[in-house]
Order: C-alpha cells, then sequence, then structure tokens
C-alpha cells in the first residue's frame, strides 16, 4: 500500500509539475506581451500628456500675451485722452513706452502710468518724452513706484518753475539728497509741496531748498511741519516789512541772499528768545535748527549742485544685480507679448469682440421685447378673466331671476338691466328674453 501511494504521490507531482511549468511559460509568455503592450501604452500616455501640456502653455502664452496687450492698449488710451495729443505725438509716446518698457525695470503698461500723470500735470508730449528716462532712474534708484515717482518729480520741477528738460537735475539732487540725508521721496513729496513754490518766487534754487530739508529732517522734524516751518520763514525773509527781514538789513531774493542770511545768524549765535522775536513760535524749531546747522545746509548744497549724473550712477548700481536682471526679464517678456499680439491679432480680436458685444446686445433687447409682450398678455389674459368673472355672476342672477314665478317689481326692473348689459357685451346676439320661459334668445 505504501509503494502504490508513493506512486501516486510521485505521479501527482510529476505531472502536476509538468503542468506547473506549462503555466509559468505561457505565463511568462503573456506578461512579456502585457508589459509590451504597457510599454505602448505608457509612451502613448507620455506623448498625449506632453502635447496636452504644450497645449496648456501655448493657451496660457495666448491668454497672458492678450492681458498684457489689453492692459497697455488701455493704459495708452488713457494718456492719448488726458495728454490730447496728435496722432503723430501719440505714436511717439507709444513707441517709447514700449521701448523703455523692454529695456528697463517697467513694464510698458507701468511706462504709461508715468506719462499720464505727467500729462495731469501739464506736461506736453514734448516735455512728457523729456522727462520720462530720468524718472525712471529716480524710480530706480529709490525703488518706488514709476506713477508716483513722475508725480513727486513732475510737481517739483512745476514747483520751482523749471523747464521738463530739467527733470534729470531734479532726479540728481533727489539722489543724493536721498543717500546724503534721512529725506526719502515720501517725505520730498510732503515737504516740497508745501515749499517750493515760495522758494521759486523767491529765487531760491531746489538745491538750497533740498539742502535745508534734509537738515530738518534730520533733526527729527516730521516733513510736513518742516514744510510748513520752512515756508512761513521764507515768506518772512522775502517781506521787508517783517521783523526777520529788518533783523537782517534785507530781503532774501535768491540762493546768495539765503547764504548770506543763514551765515549772519549762526554768527550772531541767537538765543532761543531771540528768535522767538524772529519768527513765529511754531516756527522756532525749525528755524533755530536752519541756524545752527548753517555748515552742513551749505555743505550739502554744494554736493546738490555738484549731483549731475548721480540718478543715472544710482540706478545703474541698482539694476546690476540679479534682482534687476529679473526685471528685465520680465519687462522684455511683456514687451514681446505687446508686440505679438499688436501686430498679428490685435485689431482682429478687438472687431471679434466688438461684434460679439453687439450680438449680445440685441439679444438683450430682443429679450426685453419679449417680457414686454409677455406682460401685455398677462395683462389682458387678467382683464379678460375678470369680464369672464362678471359675465357668469351676471348670468347667474339672470337665471335666479327669470326662474323666478313671483318676482317682485325691483327684481323684474333687475332682470331687464341684466338683459341690457348682456346686450352690451354681446352686442345685438342678444335679441330678447323667451316671455314663458324667461331664457336668452341669441341670435346664432
Amino acid at each position: 500500500m505504501a509503494t502504490n501511494t508513493e506512486k501516486v504521490v510521485v505521479q501527482v507531482i510529476v505531472k502536476g509539475g509538468r503542468k506547473l511549468d506549462e503555466l509559468t511559460k505561457k505565463t511568462e509568455k503573456a506578461t512579456k506581451k502585457t508589459g509590451g503592450l504597457q510599454k505602448e501604452l505608457t509612451k502613448m500616455a507620455a506623448k498625449t500628456f506632453a502635447a496636452a501640456t504644450a497645449f496648456r502653455l501655448v493657451s496660457k502664452a495666448v491668454s497672458d500675451s492678450i492681458k498684457t496687450f489689453t492692459a497697455f492698449e488701455f493704459q495708452m488710451a488713457k494718456v492719448r485722452a488726458v495728454s490730447g495729443a496728435s496722432n503723430t505725438e501719440f505714436i511717439k509716446l507709444t513707441n517709447t513706452a514700449q521701448e523703455l518698457g523692454r529695456t528697463t525695470f517697467f513694464t510698458a503698461t507701468q511706462v504709461g502710468e508715468l506719462q499720464t500723470n505727467f500729462a495731469k500735470l501739464g506736461f506736453t508730449t514734448t516735455e512728457i518724452l523729456a522727462a520720462q528716462e530720468a524718472t525712471l532712474q529716480l524710480a530706480t534708484a529709490t525703488g518706488s513706484d514709476l506713477a508716483r515717482s513722475a508725480i513727486v518729480a513732475g510737481s517739483a520741477v512745476r514747483g520751482f518753475g523749471l523747464n521738463a528738460s530739467e527733470t534729470q537735475r531734479v532726479v540728481d539732487v533727489m539722489s543724493v539728497a536721498f543717500t546724503s540725508s534721512a529725506l526719502d521721496i515720501e517725505k520730498f513729496q510732503t515737504s516740497m509741496t508745501k515749499v517750493a513754490p515760495i522758494a521759486s518766487a523767491a529765487g531760491i534754487s531746489i538745491e538750497s531748498t533740498s539742502a535745508i530739508m534734509g537738515t530738518l529732517t534730520d533733526a527729527g522734524i516730521e516733513a510736513s511741519i518742516a514744510g510748513t516751518s520752512l515756508r512761513n520763514i521764507f515768506l518772512k525773509m522775502q517781506d521787508p516789512a517783517s521783523d526777520l527781514s529788518k533783523h537782517l538789513g534785507f530781503t532774501v531774493r535768491s540762493s546768495d541772499d539765503l547764504e548770506k542770511a543763514l551765515k549772519q545768524l549762526n554768527s550772531e549765535g541767537l538765543s532761543n528768545a531771540d528768535m522767538m522775536q524772529l519768527v513765529d513760535l511754531r516756527q522756532v524749531a525749525a528755524f533755530q535748527t536752519m541756524v545752527r546747522g548753517t555748515d552742513n545746509i551749505l555743505s550739502l548744497t554744494t554736493a546738490l549742485e555738484n549731483s549731475e549724473g548721480a540718478g543715472k550712477e544710482m540706478a545703474d548700481m541698482v539694476g546690476d544685480t540679479l534682482e534687476g536682471a529679473f526685471k528685465r526679464l520680465t519687462s522684455a517678456t511683456e514687451g514681446l507679448q505687446i508686440a505679438i499680439v499688436e501686430g498679428f491679432i490685435g485689431q482682429a480680436l478687438t472687431k471679434i469682440l466688438n461684434v460679439g458685444a453687439n450680438v449680445l446686445n440685441f439679444f438683450t433687447d430682443f429679450t426685453k421685447g419679449i417680457v414686454s409682450v409677455n406682460d401685455e398678455i398677462a395683462n389682458s389674459a387678467g382683464i379678460y378673466k375678470a369680464q369672464v368673472v362678471q359675465l357668469n355672476v351676471m348670468a347667474d342672477r339672470f337665471d335666479v331671476l327669470s326662474s323666478s314665478t313671483n318676482r317682485t317689481k325691483e327684481e323684474d326692473e333687475e332682470l331687464q338691466r341684466i338683459l341690457v348689459d348682456l346686450q352690451g357685451e354681446f352686442g345685438r346676439s342678444v335679441i330678447s328674453v323667451d316671455k314663458k320661459t324667461d331664457a336668452l334668445i341669441l341670435n346664432r
């Protein structure tokens, strides 16, 4: 029995082993085929994914380009509207905006904002073209917003009665003042809006005024207070009847006069009590700082008078960085986007969108018409329904009265009135009432 059992076991093992080997081989073949199929599917999926990714990138690039061009075109439309530029002038403004947008920190749209703000200050196209490059230097050197830099520089040019071609001088002065004192673009703007016109009227230069403002700011005097105090001090220096002018023995009519006055006051060693006799109490702090800081003011004035080229030097220094390179790359990219859309699809896309807007407006008006008709139908239906209800009431009342055998005189009269009303509704269709049945006789 043991032997037979062993044979059976061996046969099972051998036969089973062969079957297992055959199954293994078939499985390996199937696996190879499946593996090949998987590889092909993987390749196909990779190609599909790559195509889809490429399509998304292209779509995003086109979308971004259109958005960039749209923003630039809209901004330049503002420039044209505010400046009143002619076609030739507008082309110059557009071309320089695109050129500066490709080659500087700032985009063409931002240069358009600069042009808009200069136009608001009354700058002509020629003046804008003369001022914008220097303003770009200011914004780059100070890290300020370009549109705001245009306002500050432009206001200083106008405030001191300078020519737009002198914007570079203003920018150079601001650049040195900001690196030589506690002044910055915000403090400069706050103070100069108050004092610039008065200083200009007195013949005091932007260099001298900025030197005093820098000294006052270094002393911790808030910009608005410093500007207001200096304005009032300058007014007293110009007024021959003021105690300050009488004390000096002359009025200040130029930067040289201002220098002479400061040296004289400084040499006199005035006390606070003395100063309170010469200026208002609210100006004593600024006046004292000016008089005692005469040497610093004169030194800073000299530095500002020799500041030519400082704005460009600072802008180049700031721009020669990795951050600067990234910004220029961004600006160049946007410049390319504007050029592509403007050259190929700008006008066509505008026409398509205008047609689309007109179509939508047509459907909107058509929908309003449908709503109006619906309202009329509903109104008419309501009136008709009310008339039907009234007729039903009249008919019911007619039935009640006509079926009565013992009508009173009043009920007979009511029956006649109802008949008249029914004849009014149906015209001549209602002829009369059957005397026997009191039924309505209609002419069909």
